[in-house]
């Protein structure tokens, strides 16, 4: 198989599997963390917990960077990748297919259509019989 192949291996079913235990067991370390009374801790003989202001302020954190991450500086960082629509890579790149003559009678082999036929098509006035 190849190294980097999809398929599952014994190397990766172990590591998700410790990946997935441990993913409930934070959660469970968390839940009771964030819903058991401190003195309830404390009789337990858990003594150095942060605050429970922390159990709500870092999930709301969490959600608060995604969102500007997601509204804000997604959008912008692809705008800024985006070139000018008077630049040349708007109009064709290095992976353009260029097309080739088909065989008569032939499925005709896919390529990029130019943009001046593009053009012609979309913007260029028809003249019709009835006009």
């Amino acid at each position: 198989m190849s190294e980097h192949s999809p398929a599952p291996t014994s190397t990766r079913s172990v590591y998700g599997f410790v990946l997935y235990i441990t993913n409930y067991t934070l959660l469970l370390l968390y839940l009771i963390w964030a819903y058991i009374p401190t003195p309830w801790l404390h009789a337990l003989g858990l003594t150095y917990w942060p605050q429970k202001y922390w159990a709500v302020a870092i999930p709301v954190y969490v959600c608060c960077c995604i969102l500007i991450f997601a509204l804000l500086l997604y959008p912008g960082i692809n705008l800024m990748m985006t070139p000018d629509l008077s630049s040349i890579q708007t109009i064709t790149d290095e992976h353009a297919r260029i097309p080739k003559p088909a065989v008569n009678g032939s499925i005709p082999p896919i390529y990029d259509i130019p943009i001046s036929d593009v053009c012609r098509k979309l913007y260029l006035k028809r003249k019709f019989k009835n006009e």
